[in-house]
């Protein structure tokens, strides 16, 4: 994984908009969610609450400093809601 690459794409996502903050925005906001990233120090109960809304159906990925990635503090989780930037981020934690 090349972490300046996947904030690359994390920042197209933030400034296209195409991109959800927080478990309560991602469970109130009924976008059609095509990735979940987590942080890695995110709290067990957030890791199984975005496991459960992802129902097997929405790719989930655990990210070492997402804020770090994203330039912002206290990011636990995300859900990206452009496909292609999602396949984009999918081939590179790959």
């Amino acid at each position: 994984m090349n972490p300046t690459k996947l904030s690359s794409y994390l920042g197209f996502a933030q400034k296209a908009n195409k991109i959800v903050f927080g478990i309560d925005n991602i469970t109130r906001k009924k976008k059609p969610y095509c990735l979940f990233l987590v942080c890695e120090s995110a709290s067990e109960r957030l890791i199984k609450d975005i496991k459960s809304y992802a129902q097997d159906k929405i790719p989930f990925y655990l990210v070492d400093n997402l804020s770090g990635l994203l330039n912002k503090n206290g990011v636990k989780a995300i859900a990206i809601t452009d496909k292609n930037l999602a396949g984009a981020i999918i081939k590179e934690l790959s």
